[in-house]
């Protein structure tokens, strides 16, 4: 009989075979790639563009741009679009982030001709309705308002300006009122000057066949269209950083929202892997230390998390919670508490085998499935320029790294001398 109060062994698995896209040059200058796997007959389209909001001139002009390119075309209105794609079982998507815009559509496989000719439409043709424009700017409007009364969007708002710069691309955000001085002309030129197919990358996942392959060369990639927005890469310049101790008066606040961290760097940057498991043993799955010390301990927070976000140029370091008002001085003494440790204590061996486990069964996840694998090479492209190689150094790290080295890591960009402390909340805490 079983015992059941026995933990089975941990086995590590040996690597991970990273399947590798078949990558197409298309007579337009657009990159294609094709990753054909699965045994359900559906497919999906990514075509990313170098869109995001760090090229505008004003702010939201990227985001409203790509929102409404679904709102209308030369031909069809908002719903006749929306009755198109759910009269062939479709769905998409369409939007910007700081670096890319993406445009992406979800198919049955045999529908996706169907699909494509009016994701083409959506893409090529938009025609920016005022009545749709004048829609989502109050939504968006009201929206923001009611987020830029919370705590955590007020530190998280006032955590990227301080370590990025508040004109700075990666630190710069909207406020309400920067919703009235758009227009459709800013997304028509935005439109024109930077959705095109030079520079433009386009991923095909799912079952397929030639017939879906040719289709998205017919309607992507045989003619030249659009602006072209290839090689921009507009330099970003370094923020002078001010206080490391930030402060967000919120008067009447009943919980204090803590944002914590640096600038660092994109997975590019050699110590990239080893960092990314350093972090999880902090705060980077639901058994970290921070979640054990501040929730389960300390009954502080609900929740609280430390997690590496990656930019094309740059990345920042960030640990997040909410905690409740009186709380709030106790936490940040038990977060540095934390850091100090992993600085100077080395990691039992039997902690460094659970996270070790945990990240080799999340690596396996994140590549189950044609969409997942997707997922992965756009995130690829984003940082290194498809480097595959970065998922075997990432696995060479979880299974080599000694608890030496994380000590070493840790010291070199996670003390918290180096860290700037943001808190939103009623009362000033430093």
């Amino acid at each position: 009989m079983i015992n059941r109060t026995i933990a089975p062994p941990i086995y590590l698995t040996d690597g991970i075979n990273f399947p590798k896209p078949s990558c197409i040059e298309l007579p337009n200058g657009s990159k294609l790639l094709i990753i054909n796997e699965g045994d359900v007959e559906v497919c999906r389209l990514d075509i990313m563009f170098n869109a995001g909001s760090r090229y505008q001139q004003r702010k939201l002009v990227a985001m409203g741009t790509m929102s409404l390119m679904a709102e209308g075309t030369a031909s069809k209105s908002s719903q006749e679009i929306s009755e198109y794609f759910d009269f062939w079982g479709s769905f998409i998507g369409i939007s910007a982030d700081k670096d890319f815009a993406k445009a992406t559509a979800y198919s049955l496989t045999k529908y996706l001709p169907q699909t494509l000719q009016m994701l083409e439409e959506v893409v090529k043709q938009p025609s920016f309705p005022e009545a749709e424009l004048d829609v989502w700017r109050r939504r968006g409007k009201q929206s923001l308002t009611v987020e830029m009364d919370k705590t955590s969007t007020l530190a998280r708002m006032e955590f990227f300006k301080t370590i990025f710069g508040a004109e700075h691309p990666y630190g710069a955000y909207a406020v309400p009122s920067d919703y009235d001085g758009l227009s459709r002309i800013d997304m028509v030129n935005y439109h024109k000057s930077h959705i095109g197919s030079q520079g433009a990358t386009i991923i095909l996942s799912g079952k397929l066949s030639d017939v879906e392959i040719n289709a998205v060369t017919k309607h992507f990639g045989e003619t030249i269209w659009g602006g072209s927005n290839v090689n921009r890469s507009n330099s970003l310049s370094d923020a002078e950083l001010g206080s490391k101790q930030v402060f967000v008066p919120k008067q009447g606040a009943l919980q204090s929202a803590i944002r914590m961290g640096r600038e660092l760097f994109n997975r590019s940057h050699p110590d990239y892997p080893d960092l990314a498991v350093a972090n999880t043993i902090l705060g980077g799955y639901f058994g970290s230390r921070l979640m054990k010390n501040i929730r389960e301990e300390k009954g502080y927070t609900y929740g609280i998390g430390s997690y590496l976000l990656t930019f094309r140029d740059s990345g920042a370091f960030v640990i997040s919670t909410e905690v409740g008002a009186g709380y709030t001085q106790q936490t940040l003494y038990e977060i540095r508490n934390e850091l100090n440790r992993l600085i100077s204590e080395p990691v039992p061996e039997d902690e460094l085998d659970r996270v070790r486990s945990y990240l080799l069964g999340e690596a396996l996840r994140s590549l189950n499935g044609p969409f997942a694998i997707a997922d992965n090479i756009m995130s690829l492209h984003n940082f290194n320029n498809l480097d595959y190689d970065f998922y075997n150094r990432l696995m060479t790290s979880i299974r080599t790294i000694t608890p030496q080295r994380f000590m070493e890591v840790a010291a070199k960009w996670l003390s918290p001398d180096l860290l700037v402390e943001c808190v939103a909340g009623a009362d000033n805490p430093f």
